[in-house]
C-alpha cells in the first residue's frame, strides 16, 4: 500500500469515527442523573447550597471518602469522585458528561496506540491513525451495554473513565520507556496512585504489564528498571490502601466469595466464552481493513516460543480482568464492569492479532529466502495488480452480510439515532422535567413519582424504589430536602 493510499484510507476511517460518535454524544443532551448519583451527592449537594464554596464541597468529597472506606468499599478516587457528580454544578453538567467520557476514552486510545504503532512497529503517522479510529469504533459501537457504561455517571466514571486513564497511563509508560525523562516519572507514579484507587477490573491487568515490563528489564539489567519499579509500587501501595479497607470486609460479607484459585480458574474460561461471543464479523472487518496498514510494518519474530509465550500472557492479562468479579461476587459483575472488559478484549485481541500476522509474516519471508527472493517478487506483482480489489470486495461483502443481518441496528451510533427520532429521548426529557417540578415545588414533602413510561435503552438505567425507606429513596429525599420519596410502581 502506498503511503498517498495509506494516508486517504485512513483520513477516511478517521472522519467515519467522527461522524458515528456524534449520536452518541448528542444523545447526552437527554442524560438526567439517577440511583448512586443521588445517594453519594447529596452531602456534598447540601454543602455547596448552603456555603457556595467549592472549597468546602471538595472537603466534604474527602469526608465522604473517609465514611466510604469504613464502612463500604475502599476505592478512594473513585469516591471522591462519586461524591462530586456532575449535576452538582447544574443539569448542563451532567448532559455533557457523555460527550467528555467519550473523547476521553478515545483519547486514550489514540494516545496508546501512537507509541505502539509509531515507535514500536515504526509505522507511519496514518498507521496510528487507521489503527486508532478502528479500535475506537469497535469499542464503542459494539460495546455490550451502553446506558451504564457512557451515560450513568457514578458507574460509567469508576468503569470505563478509569479504564480510560489506565490507557493514558501505559501511553505514558511507553513514551518514557523510549525517551526517558523524570518528569514522566513523576506523573506515572501521582496518576498510579490516583488509578488504583479505582475499580479493580483494571487495576489488575495494569500490574501484571507493568511487571512483566519490570521482569524483562531486570533480566537485561536496563536502568529504566527503576522508574518501571516506581510506577509498579504506586499501583501495588494504592491497590493495598484501597483492598485494607474496613468497609470492604462489611461489604464482602453480604457477597458469595470464591476461593482466589477458583476466580483464576474461571476467569480463565471465562476468556474462552468471552472471544467466542465477542470476535464477531465487525472484529474480523476491523481486522481484514487494518491488515494492509500492518503488513510492511510488522517485526520479524525471531523464535516460535517467544512469539507463542508473548501470546499466552497476553490472553493472562486479558483473562485477569475477570479475576476480581469473579473472586469478589461469583459471577462476571454487572454490565459496566463487562464493558471495559470488552475494551480490553477490542485492544488485547487486536494486539494478539498484529503478533500473528508478525509470525506469519517472518514464516513468509523465510519461505521467500529459502526460494531465493523469486517467490516474494512474483507474489509482490500479483498484490500490486489484485491484491486492493481482493482486500475491498472482502470488507465489501462482509458490510454487506452485516447489514443485511440486521447487525447494522445494533451498534450505539443506530441506536442513539433510533432514540433520537422516534421521540423516546424527547419523552424521557418531558417525564424528567415534570418532575424537576416537583423537586422545586417546598409544598411538597412527601413526594410520590409516577414511573418513566419512556425508557431509551441507552439512558435509562432504571429508577427509584416504590419503598420510601429504601437507602437510596432516603438520599434523594435529602438531597432535595423533601420528607419522602418514592416511585408508585
Amino acid at each position: 500500500m502506498s503511503e498517498k493510499t495509506e494516508r486517504i484510507i485512513s483520513y477516511g476511517i478517521l472522519l467515519l469515527l467522527v461522524l458515528s460518535l456524534i449520536p452518541v454524544m448528542y444523545l447526552g443532551r437527554f442524560n438526567h442523573p439517577t440511583g448512586d448519583d443521588y445517594y453519594y451527592g447529596a452531602a456534598t449537594k447540601n454543602v455547596l447550597e448552603e456555603t457556595g464554596s467549592l472549597t468546602a464541597t471538595i472537603a466534604e468529597a474527602a469526608r465522604g471518602v473517609g465514611v466510604q472506606y469504613q464502612r463500604w468499599q475502599g476505592t478512594y478516587s473513585a469516591m471522591f469522585f462519586m461524591h462530586l457528580p456532575p449535576q452538582l454544578f447544574g443539569d448542563w453538567a451532567y448532559r455533557l458528561f457523555p460527550t467528555i467520557l467519550l473523547l476521553t476514552l478515545v483519547g486514550g486510545i489514540f494516545y496508546l496506540c501512537k507509541p505502539l504503532m509509531c515507535q514500536i512497529l515504526q509505522g507511519s503517522k496514518w498507521l496510528w491513525l487507521a489503527t486508532s479510529s478502528v479500535a475506537s469504533m469497535l469499542a464503542v459501537q459494539t460495546v455490550p451495554t451502553r446506558g451504564e457504561t457512557f451515560y450513568w455517571y457514578n458507574g460509567a466514571m469508576y468503569y470505563t473513565g478509569f479504564f480510560a486513564l489506565g490507557l493514558y497511563i501505559l501511553g505514558l509508560f511507553v513514551r518514557w520507556l523510549y525517551r526517558g525523562g523524570k518528569g514522566k516519572v513523576v506523573a506515572m507514579v501521582a496518576l498510579g496512585l490516583l488509578f488504583a484507587g479505582g475499580n479493580y477490573v483494571s487495576l489488575l491487568p495494569m500490574v501484571l504489564t507493568v511487571a512483566a515490563v519490570l521482569g524483562v528489564l531486570l533480566y537485561r539489567r536496563d536502568r529504566r528498571f527503576i522508574g518501571s519499579l516506581l510506577l509498579l509500587l504506586s499501583l501495588v501501595v494504592g491497590l493495598l490502601i484501597s483492598a485494607m479497607a474496613p468497609g470492604n470486609q462489611l461489604r464482602q460479607d453480604g457477597m458469595w466469595q470464591i476461593p482466589a484459585w477458583k476466580a483464576v480458574l474461571k476467569s480463565l474460561m471465562q476468556g474462552v466464552r468471552y472471544m467466542t461471543a465477542w470476535t464477531s464479523l465487525w472484529w474480523w472487518m476491523a481486522a481484514i481493513l487494518l491488515t494492509p496498514f500492518l503488513w510492511k510494518y510488522l517485526p520479524r519474530i525471531k523464535t516460535r516460543w517467544y512469539w507463542l509465550g508473548a501470546l499466552g500472557y497476553g490472553y493472562g492479562v486479558f483473562c485477569s480482568m475477570s479475576c476480581p468479579t469473579f473472586y469478589t461476587m461469583n459471577s462476571t459483575g454487572p454490565a459496566r464492569a463487562v464493558a471495559i472488559v470488552y475494551y480490553g478484549y477490542v485492544l488485547s485481541s487486536l494486539c494478539g492479532y498484529v503478533w500473528i500476522l508478525a509470525g506469519i509474516k517472518t514464516r513468509w519471508i523465510l519461505y521467500c529466502e529459502r526460494n531465493s527472493g523469486k517467490v516474494q517478487k512474483k507474489a509482490d506483482r500479483k498484490y500490486k495488480i489484485k491484491g486492493n480489489y481482493v482486500w475491498m470486495a472482502i470488507l465489501i461483502v462482509l458490510l454487506a452480510l452485516q447489514l443485511v443481518r440486521g447487525a447494522g441496528a445494533e451498534t450505539s451510533m443506530a441506536m442513539a439515532v433510533d432514540s433520537l427520532v422516534s421521540d423516546e429521548a424527547a419523552g424521557y426529557e418531558e417525564e424528567y422535567q415534570n418532575r424537576v417540578e416537583i423537586w422545586e415545588n417546598d409544598n411538597i414533602q412527601e413526594v410520590i413519582l409516577q414511573p418513566y413510561k419512556n425508557r431509551p435503552v441507552m439512558l435509562y438505567v432504571g429508577d427509584f424504589s416504590c419503598d420510601p425507606e429504601e437507602p437510596t429513596n432516603q438520599k434523594v429525599a435529602e438531597y432535595y430536602q423533601k420528607n419522602s420519596v418514592r416511585v408508585n410502581h
